[in-house]
Formats: C-alpha cells, sequence, structure tokens
C-alpha cells in the first residue's frame, strides 16, 4: 500500500521487558502500529494523539519469592502495568516533524523476597503510580521518492516523573518500579519504509543510552529493533461510489471511511542490567522479541484509530523476572 502522512504512531521502545512499557508518539505515516516507519508530518500539519498499553506479567509464586528471600535474592514480582500516554506531533517542514510525549504509569501488586534474619518472607510493596518521564523528539527524512522514505531520529528523555512513590511500609520503591528514572536519557535511530502497492514494510532501529538517575541508579541502555509488513484493506480513494454535490459542483466520497490497514509485526528489545552505587543487579535486562498483529482505521480524513496485541515469542531475560504474558496497546489521534 502506499504509506500516506496523515497518522501513525512512532513507536520506539526504551524497555517493554520487565516492568516497563514502549514510549510512543503520534506522527505522520499510516501502516504499522509499534514500528516507525521513515515518513514525516507535511509542513504545518499537527498530530494530537492519545493511547493505552497494557502488559499482563506471569507472577512469581509467594512460595518462590520466600525461597529467593531466604537465599537474599533481589527478587520482584508485577502483575500488570498500565501506561496511558499524550502526545503532539508538528511538521515544521516536509522532511522535519518534532515532537513530545507524556505518560502516566500504573504497576500493581508489587511484591518482593525478602529476607528476616535468615527466613524467606514475601513483602508486600503494593502499587506505584504517576506521572512518567516525557520524551522530546525530532524526526528528519533525508532520503524519499515515490515509494521509500529514509529518517534519523533523535530525541531526548528528560526526568519529568515522579520518583518518590512510596511501599506500603513507607519504603520508597526502587527506581525501576518509580514512574519516573530521575536521568536525562538520549536517543538516536534509523526509521525506513517502503511501498508495494497496497503493500508496505517498514523498519527501524533505535539506541538509548541511559545515565544515573534517582536513588543513584542506572537502568541500562536499550535497544529497540522492528519490523512490520502492512496492507490497505479498504481505500475511500479507490471507492466508486460518491454522490454528486449540485451545490458546489463536484464529487464527495459517500463514506466518512478513509481506510483500513492491517499489519503483522516484529517487534524487539535488548536491555543491559540496571545498575546500583555502581554494582549490577543480575535480575534486571535482558532481551524480548514480540510479535504484534494489529489494525488501523482512518475517519473524516483527521480521526485515526489502532490495536496491536503482542505475543513474546522470545523472553531471554537476566536472572528471575516476571515475565510477560501479552500485551495490548490501543489509541486514537487527531490531525489537524
Amino acid at each position: 500500500m502506499t504509506i500516506c502522512v496523515g497518522f501513525s504512531v512512532l513507536l520506539f521502545s526504551g524497555t517493554v521487558f520487565a516492568d516497563h512499557a514502549s514510549a510512543s508518539f503520534e506522527t505522520g505515516a499510516a501502516g504499522a502500529i509499534m514500528t516507525t516507519p521513515g515518513a514525516t508530518l507535511p509542513e504545518g500539519k499537527l498530530v494530537l494523539g492519545g493511547s493505552m498499553q497494557f502488559i499482563e506479567f506471569d507472577d512469581i509464586s509467594d512460595s518462590s519469592l520466600e525461597s529467593f528471600g531466604a537465599a537474599d535474592e533481589d527478587v520482584h514480582s508485577i502483575d500488570n502495568l498500565f501506561q496511558y500516554q499524550v502526545s503532539l506531533a508538528w511538521g515544521v517542514t516536509n522532511n522535519l516533524t518534532i515532537g513530545a510525549s507524556v505518560p502516566y504509569l500504573e504497576r500493581n501488586n508489587i511484591r518482593a523476597a525478602h529476607n528476616d534474619m535468615g527466613t524467606g518472607e514475601v513483602e508486600i510493596a503494593g502499587d506505584a503510580s504517576g506521572i512518567g518521564d516525557a520524551r522530546l523528539f525530532g524526526q528528519y527524512r533525508f532520503f524519499h521518492d515515490t515509494l521509500q522514505d529514509l529518517a534519523v531520529i533523535t530525541g531526548i528523555k528528560i526526568p519529568t516523573g515522579a520518583t518518590d512513590e512510596r511501599e506500603v511500609e513507607g519504603e520508597l520503591f526502587e527506581t525501576d518500579h518509580q514512574p519516573g528514572s530521575g536521568s536525562w536519557d538520549p536517543f538516536l535511530g534509523l526509521a525506513y519504509n517502503r511501498s508495494f502497492g497496497r503493500a508496505g514494510i517498514s523498519a527501524n532501529v533505535l539506541y538509548s543510552y541511559t545515565t544515573k538517575g534517582s536513588q543513584q541508579t542506572d537502568l541500562g541502555n536499550g535497544f529497540n529493533y522492528n519490523l512490520a509488513l502492512s496492507y490497505r484493506l479498504f481505500s475511500a480513494m479507490e471507492s466508486h461510489y460518491h454522490h454528486h454535490d449540485h451545490e458546489h459542483g463536484h464529487e464527495h466520497t459517500a463514506s466518512i471511511l478513509d481506510y483500513i490497514d492491517v499489519a503483522l509485526e516484529l517487534n524487539g528489545d535488548l536491555r543491559g542490567k540496571d545498575e546500583i552505587d555502581g554494582v549490577n543487579e543480575d535480575n534486571s535486562g535482558g532481551h524480548i522479541l514480540y510479535i504484534s498483529p494489529g489494525m488501523r482505521v482512518g475517519f473524516a480524513h483527521s480521526w485515526s484509530f489502532y490495536t496491536s496485541i503482542g505475543i513474546p515469542v522470545t523472553r531471554n531475560l537476566n536472572g528471575v523476572q516476571s515475565e510477560q504474558d501479552y500485551r495490548i496497546i490501543g489509541g486514537m489521534s487527531l490531525t489537524y
């Protein structure tokens, strides 16, 4: 399909394993859901968006946490994670898009292995929620023809998120469970797309360099890679159903439905181990790969809605961590 400028989710990931969600921005290309295309917004176009991401985890049993506690292992369990996000993108020129996003995060039923004088116990930490770290980004398209686009992406995550959320007993949550990290983290990557009539491919890679944040914690550098195949099931531009506007003397498409796209993606993430006070945390970081079918629908030349379901096909996490069962993403945008 032709990669059309109008709406998309520019999704590049910080970390989507352990208990972290993908960062997302609304920008200007239809097609894939999670994969960032090389297409940019037309000059002067503005996109406002909102999205939700839900990750369900395979929580660690109480008996296992007790055993890890007895062995003095720093192991945590989590039931699920919600991330709600608002995003803004603007086409500065036809080849340059800038934008920002701000998330709100909820981590539910966090439990930890605890050692009480040699006896393993389960510590009920509770829920952690609040405003997360904002991200600012720029996407510059340096190659474009009628079939393909290639762009560089760069930006920074800034420490706007809460870092003072406390457990049920009053202790601070560790930084990897806080809504914000307290760190300034730059990122850099490439994005590409090519059209084949109704079909299209897109791909991107992104590297995130993390710095030391709250509680002397460095959450580990991240590398994200995505590949998507997309297909346009329906396009109003190809419809033959019109009505004649007698007052203005021209035709309009009868339906407000603009297009329906389906996509199948591979979304991969690698992250280094967390580091606290210069010491690596063995039960952190790793590699996860999702296969993610999705759909995007456009309406009235301005509105777009999308959804994607991610199923892990590879989960190589370091040490002992709550593993992802599945991920659901949904959202909408409005283009001006």
